[in-house]
């Protein structure tokens, strides 16, 4: 196939009608003659979406729920190409079944097994516009599924993977990837270049403006990826690729927080099962662990454990879900849940190899008054829990600590010190 354009449009980008006729302009005057363009439901219209279904079901049927969610993308590609066609363009909208984007069975978190190229090759013949609408696709079994939270993001590099287009542009409504949100640190610096491993471990620990399964994605096919704003196109954003020196050298890429995390602690007679339990639960893709602690215990009825969990969530009642079948799987008691936590983390390069970010790290919080729990340390990023109201007063103090705003070779000199 000829050299084909492939962007992605979220769901600020597409809110109203106004916005997406700005969309529309900025599809016609892409220089490629044939464009793919993904779209996301328009607004808030996911979280609209999950409210309803809520108020009729507690805990909603999965198989369902993709039913209901996968709706709010068709709404988008609609008008997105009803907009085109009115400007002369030759335009058509797809699901993600129509244009053959075959999933896994995991309702609601399914995964991509492939494309129909020859589906997507024949549409892109009758029409220079396709639009595809992001986050869904469809089982062997022809049961619509999603992709789950920025799963618009994948459906696009996963098409331009199948167009073998070399970058993939993710349009969204900030600049790029910064040293912090924005909303959060006013002086937060745009990040003009990443590679995978960086942009990976940002949107891995909480940094919004691209999914991880993108990332990866990307990574495996080696497509580039151009985060950019939708309401200042003229700026290149971010580009996100396998770029980087023969050395790896010691940088700083951000500071991010993840508010969707759980402490979790409980006491079981039965560690065996409470872990064999929570491993079914990570794999069906319910909840993650980012910590597992287990502690023994001397108790007048027997002995056993404490384990101590931080789970990453993306729903409350598929959380208080998860945590109930593993309390009934192991016998546990004394169940604990605390949701008024955030994960703060301090992602870069080479982190492990200098104690002395390590020991900045430490003294930044204590310096804020900050008592962190479960700190734990890699070579891409320093990571601790904090209350959740402290979090966007700890993010400002890290990022300007380790001075995230200016450039690098200012932080490389702090690693020549360490």
């Amino acid at each position: 196939m000829e050299e084909i354009a492939v962007a992605k449009f979220g769901g600020t980008s597409v809110k109203s009608i106004a916005r997406i006729q700005h969309v529309a302009e900025i599809v016609k005057n892409m220089p490629e003659r044939k464009r793919v363009i993904v779209v996301s439901a328009m607004g808030d219209t996911t979280d609209h979406l999950l409210a309803l279904a809520k108020q009729c079901s507690a805990t909603p049927d999965r198989r369902e729920l993709d039913v209901l969610m996968s709706t709010g993308e068709q709404v988008s590609i609609a008008l997105l190409s009803l907009t085109l066609r009115s400007m002369g363009i030759r335009a058509k909208s797809f699901t993600g079944a129509q244009i053959g984007l075959l999933t896994d069975d995991s309702h609601t978190s399914a995964r991509i097994l492939e494309i129909d190229r020859l589906t997507l090759e024949a549409a892109l013949v009758h029409s220079d516009v396709v639009i595809v609408a992001g986050f869904q696709g469809v089982n062997t079994a022809g049961d619509i599924t999603t992709l789950g939270r920025g799963g618009s993001d994948t459906t696009a590099v996963a098409l331009a993977v199948a167009c073998q287009a070399p970058v993939c542009q993710i349009y969204t409504d900030v600049d790029g990837i910064c040293s912090a949100d924005p909303k959060t640190v006013p002086e937060a610096r745009e990040l003009q270049q990443l590679t995978y491993v960086e942009a990976l471990e940002l949107a891995r620990n909480g940094a919004q403006v691209i999914h991880s399964r993108a990332v990866e994605l990307a990574e495996q096919y080696g497509v580039a990826i151009r985060v950019r704003n939708t309401f200042n196109p003229s700026n290149p954003g971010t580009l996100v690729d396998g770029e980087e020196t023969m050395e790896k050298y010691d940088s700083l890429s951000g500071v991010a927080i993840d508010r969707s995390q759980a402490c979790v602690s409980l006491r079981t007679a039965e560690v065996s099962l409470a872990l064999d339990k929570l491993t079914d639960l990570i794999e069906t893709g319910q909840i993650s662990a980012d910590v597992i602690a287990q502690s023994a215990i001397a108790a007048e009825d027997g002995t056993g454990a404490t384990l101590s969990l931080v789970l990453k969530y993306d729903d409350q009642e598929f959380l208080a879900r998860a945590v109930s079948e593993l309390e009934g799987a192991c016998g546990a008691f004394d169940v604990a849940v605390d949701l008024d936590v955030a994960k703060l983390s301090l992602v870069g390069r080479g982190l492990s190899g200098r104690p002395r970010y390590l020991a900045k790290f430490l003294s930044c919080l204590s310096a804020a008054g900050i008592e962190a729990k479960h700190i734990s340390c890699s070579d891409l990023r320093i990571s601790c829990i904090v209350r959740k109201i402290d979090a966007d007063r700890v993010c400002q103090h890290l990022h300007s600590c380790f001075a995230l705003g200016r450039t690098r070779p200012l932080l490389q000199s702090l690693a020549a010190t360490a």
